[in-house]
């Protein structure tokens, strides 16, 4: 590797360099002939339902994960003194619809973590047993450390007791084979620009047939059935706003990429990357690696601290150096109230399935030279 390659190690944030295939999809979808563009809709939205195994007429495609939890949670006919169900780990994306929820008179509870888990399951269990827990709201994985919550066992004992499941998945989608119908979410919203390696300005939310929305009705055609105080059960596109076709057709593409038979190893491979990075700067002065678990209970992320040394300002450094990590909050301060990290945050540096053990090696040495 020559020395001024960039090494990019901020795949948590947005995935790097995109797939050959999807930017030709997207140069494509850029040139194609308007009277085409309804036959490419319809293709990449199959493409992308099928690759999360879920039926596309309950998969909204959105601008963003943002903007699919701003739907999935706040279209629902909320009352005073119902309850939704939280993690310290949240998205700041998610967490503010929360906010506003409490500002309506919603109990929104944080559940503590356990020495075992990000979250208590016994503590779960027992808030589902006070009652009146509507909602249940998780991100499936930590976006500054990579740490994976418990969203399986979660889900399940959720539905004991008639709560729905609310999964942020833009931290997990299109790590692995992700069947959301199999997983159990009643809603699940993802982001097309991180692991499904497709560009910005697509995500999108899926809801289960069991689940009524409370959407206010837009239709370009109304017919006499709806009125101008009729809600509609499922959000569509006068919601979300305007799908980005081209973003979208890189979607498609990606989620073709995803599938190829090369790209199976993918997780595995960035997680041996990150566990041979997590080896060697754990032996470097003043560093502390958080949430320093085994690789299998999170992604190829890991997040840094080093005693004296401003998260922001080396990750300033780093990239004067072509590394490319994120540095500071990650738009998730209740995390790193949790973590410990709030006074000045995390350098976080996310693996992607491109990345080789020579870019590992290089980022040590620079770590190395700035701290020795």
């Amino acid at each position: 590797m020559r020395e001024l390659d960039t090494i990019y190690l901020n795949h948590a944030g947005t995935s790097w360099p995109k797939p050959e295939s999807v930017l030709q999809a997207v140069t494509s979808a850029s040139r194609q002939d308007p009277t085409g563009w309804p036959d490419l809709f319809q293709v990449s939205h199959k493409a992308i339902a099928d690759f999360f195994h879920v039926d596309r007429s309950r998969l909204l495609l959105t601008p963003s994960c943002t903007a699919a939890l701003n739907i999935a949670v706040m279209d629902h006919a909320w009352q005073a003194g119902d309850r939704v169900l939280t993690s310290h780990y949240e998205h700041h994306a998610l967490h503010r619809n929360l906010v506003k929820l409490a500002d309506q008179g919603v109990d929104v509870t944080t559940l503590p973590s356990s020495q075992q888990e990000t979250i208590d399951l016994a503590a779960l269990e027992l808030e589902l047993k006070a009652g009146d827990v509507r909602l249940l709201a998780l991100t499936a994985a930590c976006n500054v450390t990579g740490r994976l919550l418990p969203i399986a066992e979660a889900i399940d004992m959720a539905h004991q007791f008639g709560a729905l499941v609310l999964i942020d998945g833009a931290q997990v989608a299109g790590w692995w084979d992700l069947d959301v119908t199999e997983l159990g979410a009643d809603l699940f919203t993802f982001a097309g620009h991180k692991g499904p390696q497709a560009p910005w300005g697509v995500g999108g939310l899926f809801v289960s047939p069991n689940v009524a929305m409370n959407c206010p009705f837009a239709a370009c055609e109304r017919s006499e059935s709806h009125t101008s105080q009729s809600c509609s059960p499922m959000p569509g596109y006068c919601d979300a706003g305007s799908v980005n076709v081209t973003a979208l057709s890189g979607l498609a593409a990606a989620c073709d990429w995803l599938r190829e038979p090369e790209q199976a190893g993918r997780l595995q491979h960035a997680r041996n990357l990150a566990g041979e990075f997590t080896e060697q700067v754990r032996e470097l002065p003043g560093v502390v690696v958080h949430d320093d678990v085994a690789a299998d209970r999170k992604l190829p992320t890991v997040a840094l601290t080093i005693d004296g040394v401003s998260s922001s300002d080396l990750a300033a450094e780093l990239r004067e150096h072509r590394l490319i990590v994120s540095g500071g909050y990650q738009c998730a301060p209740r995390a790193h109230d949790a973590l410990g990290t709030h006074e000045s945050g995390v350098v976080r540096f996310s693996f992607g399935p491109g990345n080789q053990p020579e870019e590992t090696t290089r980022a040590v040495e620079l770590l190395k030279v700035m701290l020795l």
